[in-house]
């Protein structure tokens, strides 16, 4: 019963994430043009001592606070991340690395979205999909991540079946 309820939990809430994932974003957005499509994939792990950290790889796309020197934008994209932690932003990601600390979790799942941003805070489109990754994970259970999601992927996989 308690395995049903976590199933059905995280399915709203997987629900609630693709049905506004404007709303998950709170600025305007630009697309991508021309250029190669940034891809982007979450991976989280338990801190050993409070909440959990995440690593965000990206492709096509560079991490960077907007004061740094720029780098040759004519062949790929570059700007910083915003951290949302179950719908509400909660910073900016200038790197590849972030601590979530415990206090920003909820008892139960929680979903952690990373959206690709400009430095005038614009998000990334393509095709007119926001370039987003988003994970669920719950801390209670002994397999933290419940779901990992990405618009763009940075590798493609599917599992053949025999």
């Amino acid at each position: 019963m308690k395995f049903i309820q976590l199933t059905l939990s995280a399915l709203l809430m997987l629900h609630a994430a693709f049905s506004s994932a404007a709303e998950v974003h709170q600025h305007q957005s630009r697309d991508i043009g021309n250029m190669p499509t940034p891809q982007i994939t979450l991976q989280v792990f338990r801190d050993a001592t409070d909440g959990v950290n995440v690593h965000v790889t990206t492709k096509n796309y560079r991490l960077n606070a907007p004061d740094s020197p720029i780098a040759d934008t004519s062949t790929v994209l570059q700007g910083h991340a915003h951290i949302f932690i179950n719908g509400d932003k909660r910073q900016r990601l200038y790197g590849e690395d972030l601590h979530i600390p415990q206090a920003w979790l909820t008892p139960g799942v929680n979903q952690i979205a990373v959206s690709l941003n400009s430095h005038q805070h614009e998000n990334w489109t393509s095709d007119n999909n926001t370039i987003v990754g988003s994970v669920f994970i719950n801390l209670a259970l002994p397999s933290l991540v419940l779901h990992n999601y990405s618009s763009q992927p940075v590798a493609l996989q599917h599992n053949h079946h025999e």
